[in-house]
């Protein structure tokens, strides 16, 4: 399986972004705040992987009044895997999957109320999707269960300047017919 190298982007507009059409999907869907957390954290992918984003209504993000923690850990809202809706729909109730964010899991529950992640619902399922990305919209930030975060090794949680830094993918895999 590859894994993803990801750079670190100054706010500048930077050819061959690989998150541009995800970000504007998320601005019109009302979840700016991780759009623009998502432009701030990467420039490109490197030796390209899947992933999966569980993206927070502004809402949530504004009404909260996050602190400069809790952006830092908007790692925990991303998964080294592809999950469609359909996917999501199909696993089974519980299960867990690694985050990005060291220690951190999610955990996929179903019930009538439709698909939950770590206890919050999935609002806006597949709101964007390519090749090797999708974006769900959720109703809160997600926390963790039971296992203790570990705080990234720097600012923006991706090692010291001189380490090459890869998301760990895991061996999870949903293949669709």
């Amino acid at each position: 399986m590859r894994s993803a190298k990801f750079e670190l982007h100054n706010g500048a507009a930077v050819d061959g972004y690989p998150f541009h059409g995800a970000c504007a999907v998320l601005r019109s869907k009302g979840c700016s705040v991780m759009a623009s957390l998502l432009e701030l954290q990467f420039v490109r992918i490197k030796d390209q992987t899947t992933l999966t984003i569980f993206a927070p209504i502004d809402q949530v993000m504004v009404s909260r009044n996050p602190s400069l923690r809790d952006y830092l850990n908007f790692r925990r809202h991303i998964i080294p895997c592809k999950l469609r809706w359909r996917d999501l729909v199909d696993l089974q109730d519980g299960t867990v999957l690694q985050g990005n964010l060291k220690g951190f899991t999610v955990n996929i529950t179903r019930s009538h109320d439709g698909v939950k992640i770590n206890g919050v619902p999935v609002i806006l399922p597949d709101m964007y999707h390519n090749d090797w990305l999708v974006v769900h919209g959720v109703g809160e930030i997600l926390e963790e269960l039971k296992h203790k975060e570990q705080m990234p090794e720097n600012l923006f949680g991706f090692g010291n300047e001189n380490e090459e830094n890869t998301v760990s993918h895991y061996h999870f895999s949903v293949f669709r017919s």
